[in-house]
C-alpha cells in the first residue's frame, strides 16, 4: 500500500477498529515536523486518524475481497498451522493484522484444513467465527450485497471444505 496513497472515498479495513471510508488527508505540524494523516470515518461513526507513513504497518488496507476472491482463496491449497496452540494463536493473530488482503481468508482455509485431522480448540473456533464475520462484511461491502447473503455464501464454502 505504501506505493499507492489511499484517496478520499476509498473503503478500508483497519484490523483493530474495523471498516471505514477515507474522508481525506490532513497534515499536522508537531515540533516543526509535518506528518500526513488519513482521516477515516469508521462504520460506527467515529473518526480515526492514521499516519500515512504507518498505515501499512498497522494493517490499514483497501477493501478488495469480494465473494469470488474469498471463495477462490478458501479453495486454494492449505498450508499447515503450528500444532502448538500458543504458536497457532500468534500466527492467526498475525494474519488478522496483516495488510495483505488474502491473509485472513487463507488463515480461515488453513484452520478449516486443520480441523480435518484435529479438533479445533475453543479459541480456534472463536477466532474462526470472528474471521468469517469480517470476511462476510468485506464481501458485502465490496460486492454491494446484503450481509446475510455474503455470510450464507461464505458459510456454504466453509461447510464444503469441512466435508471434503
Amino acid at each position: 500500500m505504501s506505493a499507492k496513497l489511499l484517496r478520499s472515498g476509498d473503503r478500508v479495513l483497519h484490523p483493530m477498529f474495523g471498516f471505514g471510508v477515507v474522508e481525506g488527508l490532513t497534515t499536522r505540524h508537531q515540533s516543526g515536523q509535518a506528518t500526513d494523516y488519513y482521516g477515516i470515518r469508521l462504520s460506527d461513526g467515529a473518526v480515526l486518524s492514521v499516519p500515512v507513513a504507518r498505515a501499512e504497518a498497522v494493517g490499514l488496507r483497501p477493501l478488495v475481497n469480494g465473494l469470488a476472491a474469498i471463495v477462490a482463496l478458501l479453495r486454494s491449497p492449505a498450508q499447515p498451522l503450528p500444532d502448538d496452540a500458543r504458536l497457532r494463536v500468534m500466527e492467526l493473530n498475525a494474519r488478522w493484522q496483516a495488510p495483505q488482503p488474502a491473509a485472513l481468508a487463507q488463515a480461515v482455509r488453513d484452520l478449516l484444513s486443520r480441523s480435518h485431522s484435529r479438533s479445533l480448540t475453543p479459541g480456534d473456533k472463536k477466532w474462526l467465527t470472528s474471521a468469517c464475520e469480517r470476511l462476510s462484511a468485506e464481501a458485502a461491502l465490496v460486492d454491494g450485497i446484503d450481509l446475510d447473503e455474503a455470510r450464507a455464501a461464505i458459510q456454504y464454502e466453509m461447510d464444503q471444505l469441512r466435508l471434503s
